[in-house]
């Protein structure tokens, strides 16, 4: 029995990531990199420390082992039945270290005794058991003790052990091997730098008390900085929001940092840009619908004419395909309009030959051109005039242009392709009557149009277009007639 197919289980959608607010990462990040940087130094400073200390005290024991002032000759222990008389240190003018501090000696056996008696002050006495006491409780043995750190309650040492030499001149591994276990002495050669280091716990502590107030000092003026800085985001985010839901009336805040005053200025232009594109496209539909119901009510009256028998039928369906040939025009230019001015284009463009581009929108125009008996002459530069272009938005705008000029011309249209130095001119020229100066200044525009104008849409489309290849377009009009010029930039 073949086995069931499973169901593939849906994947489970990502927990959204959770925001953090920009006061709140600046305040973490200041504080991060503030505890890092303080904790750094002060690790340094006591490792630095530390080891200073160590070296000083170690080489101040050095030389107080192998200095050579003694005591007078004391008895000591019997060992083996002979009286064996044993010499210790003289201190008392051993130099102080750096840290002013004059070393001591005592003396120890290998059971972690105190075995000399001398004449020395109690507080020398408690120092030496308690060494001793810290010694048996690490399991330390006196004869590794070489600048050994020790610490004994609350004060802090170093020690440095040296075995006891005999009077009777033997050296020191023979006086050990001599003596029996438990009886071996040693020399415990040793610093006090309890000062020191507290001294050094005193400047850990000092730079703790700065590390607290620095951080609050630091999390006042961040959380300042930080106010002033997401309060003009917020307002920056209010006027975007405003733009979302239709509302383009400029930013009128003044902001002081020059990042956020840019933004703001850049927010303005495309708002105004927004502004001035959303009235265009309002005034652009209205007009459309106008263009539009005006073939529409002609074909509807003609159509029902012929429905209710009250106008000739061929007459009326001649009207009807006119109308419907207008309308089509019409409505592909609204709809090249609407390609044109997509914020993304058309972005095929390669490299053209413009002489090429307009021989073959001529060559479109060449029927009107005969039927109105009208003569196209060509002004062309002999080598190729390039230019990196989109050649089926281009053609058309050369098409427009010379549509414009045919049904204008008497008798002869001119088109002139030349490249000059890094500028090249494209030039539709007609010998009608010339421009109507009150047109002259709105020629450009979106329907509007002359006495004899069509739709008043193809002079916009060859504007878009020329705007798109960063050209620019100029009309001119005499008494012999209108002409336009386009001029291009070789790129």
């Amino acid at each position: 029995m073949p086995r069931p197919r499973t169901q593939p289980q849906p994947r489970p959608h990502p927990q959204p990531r959770r925001l953090m607010s920009l006061r709140t990462r600046l305040l973490i990040v200041v504080l991060g990199v503030f505890l890092v940087v303080f904790v750094s130094i002060t690790t340094i400073f006591n490792v630095l420390m530390d080891n200073y200390i160590g070296r000083t005290a170690t080489a101040q024991l050095s030389a107080a082992v192998a200095q050579q002032h003694f005591f007078p000759q004391q008895q000591g222990q019997d060992v083996n039945g002979q009286g064996v008389r044993i010499q210790i240190p003289d201190l008392s003018k051993a130099p102080a270290s750096r840290f002013n501090i004059h070393p001591a000696v005592f003396t120890m056996n290998d059971d972690y005794e105190v075995t000399l008696p001398r004449n020395v002050s109690a507080q020398e006495a408690r120092t030496a058991r308690a060494i001793v006491a810290t010694l048996r409780a690490h399991h330390v043995e006196p004869a590794t003790l070489g600048g050994h750190k020790v610490r004994a309650g609350a004060s802090t040492f170093y020690v440095q052990s040296k075995v006891l030499e005999s009077v009777a001149g033997t050296d020191t591994a023979t006086a050990a091997a001599a003596i029996p276990s438990g009886a071996v002495e040693y020399l415990v050669f040793y610093v006090d730098v309890t000062g020191i280091a507290n001294f050094a716990a005193s400047v850990n502590l000092f730079l703790m008390l700065i590390m607290v107030v620095a951080i609050i000092i630091t999390f006042l003026v961040t959380f300042f900085i930080t106010r002033r800085m997401t309060r003009p985001l917020a307002d920056l985010t209010e006027f975007s929001a405003r733009i979302g839901q239709g509302d383009f009336t400029p930013c009128t805040e003044s902001f002081h940092d020059r990042e956020l005053a840019t933004l703001a200025h850049s927010m303005n232009q495309a708002a105004v840009q927004l502004d001035s594109y959303d009235k265009d496209q309002k005034t652009f539909f209205q007009n459309a619908s106008h263009e539009l119901r005006t073939p529409l009510m002609s074909i509807k009256c003609y159509a029902e004419g012929i429905v209710y028998d009250v106008m000739d039928a061929k007459k009326a369906s001649g009207t009807i395909l006119s109308e419907t040939d207008r309308l089509s025009e019409m409505v592909e230019d609204l709809l090249a309009v609407s390609r044109i001015d997509t914020i993304a284009g058309d972005q095929r463009s390669a490299m053209c030959d413009l002489r090429e581009l307009l021989s073959a929108a001529a060559d479109e125009q060449r029927a009107v051109a005969e039927r109105n008996q009208i003569e196209l002459v060509f002004d062309f530069d002999e080598a190729p005039v390039m230019l990196w272009a989109n050649e089926k938005t281009l053609q058309r705008a050369f098409s427009n242009l010379i549509s414009n000029a045919l049904r204008y011309g008497r008798s002869k249209v001119t088109l002139s392709c030349k490249q000059e130095g890094e500028v090249i001119k494209v030039i539709v020229a007609d010998d009608g009557p010339g421009i109507d100066p009150e047109v002259q200044p709105h020629l450009f525009e979106r329907f509007s149009k002359g006495a004899d104008g069509k739709h008043g849409i193809g002079l916009s489309i060859v504007k878009s277009v020329v705007d798109r290849h960063e050209g620019t377009i100029e009309a001119a009009s005499d008494a012999a007639g209108a002409s336009f010029t386009l001029t291009f930039k070789r790129r």
